[in-house]
């Protein structure tokens, strides 16, 4: 009887330690993921991210904001800059508006050393076809990174960040955006699959596009809760920054034209494809090309009064 007792005693604490082992396990292993994020601290801050599960040869600095009266848990806004790459400046402009709001600003810089010229509106994506490797997947792999618990995030983009932004649409089906604003686009991938009714392949529409987009995953996209945001005074068909390629041309001589002719073709996609559009389209009196001035009427069109 004794010898049966101390066995049953010899395996509960045999027990006990194999379960304390595991907890101790699971313990590190949970310290181990929470030190591995980085949560948006106080303030205006930036940081490098290593995309491991991107490219990580291309460290990023990120810039970010986070006002006083918001924790770690408030709303993800991503801003995107334009082709100036001046991403803490976008950052900044977007400083207001969180206080106002309450949101958390997170403005990544994609560099022109590792995303020159249009490989940044496009995602990068002639150089590979794994979409993990696109610069599209780099805001949902920051996203990961940044996040305490928010399920989705909100994003805002101008000029060729506005590029960026409706291509990630396009092309990132299970994308995690919730409120996307594109403002002052140059030119736009156009909302057709169809080859025979195609003005133009990819980059200026979905033929030909990277991953097969078609018409399951535009009908995805056009669902989502997004704006189109133009300035009313964006209307300069001899502006050098203007993209004058032949296919852009098509699309409208300024980028007032082309965001309306891009918005009427988004319209007809979602009738087309049976789809319950979530999209808008809004103007800006008096503004031009300015991402200080856009920023502050896309933030009030899309949280403010007009919500």
């Amino acid at each position: 009887m004794n010898a049966d007792r101390t066995q049953m005693n010899a395996d509960r604490t045999s027990t006990v330690r194999r379960l304390g082992a595991v907890l101790f396990a699971a313990g590190i292993a949970l310290t181990g993921l929470v030190e591995a994020a980085t949560p948006v601290p106080s303030g205006k801050w930036s940081f490098v991210f290593t995309d491991k599960k991107g490219r990580a040869d291309r460290p990023m600095r990120v810039y970010t904001y986070r006002p006083k009266k918001c924790d770690t848990t408030c709303p993800i806004q991503f801003v995107l800059h334009g082709a100036s790459r001046t991403a803490s400046n976008y950052r900044d402009h977007w400083e207001l508006l969180a206080d106002r709001y309450g949101f958390l600003v997170i403005a990544p810089e994609f560099s022109a050393k590792d995303w020159p010229g249009r490989s940044y509106n496009l995602g990068d994506t002639g150089d590979t076809s794994n979409p993990e490797m696109w610069g599209y997947s780099v805001i949902e792999h920051l996203f990961d990174e940044m996040r305490d618990g928010q399920k989705d995030y909100r994003i805002f983009g101008h000029s060729a960040g506005a590029q960026f932004v409706h291509r990630l649409l396009f092309l990132l089906p299970g994308n995690r955006a919730s409120i996307a604003i594109m403002a002052n686009a140059g030119w736009y991938t156009m909302p057709e699959w169809r080859s025979d009714k195609a003005a133009a392949k990819w980059p200026h529409s979905l033929v030909g596009a990277p991953g097969g987009a078609g018409e399951s995953q535009l009908k995805a996209a056009l669902e989502k809760k997004a704006w189109v945001i133009l300035g009313e005074a964006d209307t300069d068909p001899n502006d050098s920054r203007l993209d004058k390629a032949e296919a852009s041309m098509k699309q409208g001589a300024t980028r007032l034209e082309r965001g309306e002719n891009f918005f009427g073709a988004v319209t007809a996609a979602s009738t087309t494809l049976g789809a319950k559009l979530g999209w808008q389209l809004a103007t800006v009196p008096g503004v031009g090309h300015d991402g200080n001035k856009m920023s502050r009427a896309s933030a009030e069109i899309a949280y403010g009064a007009r919500k």
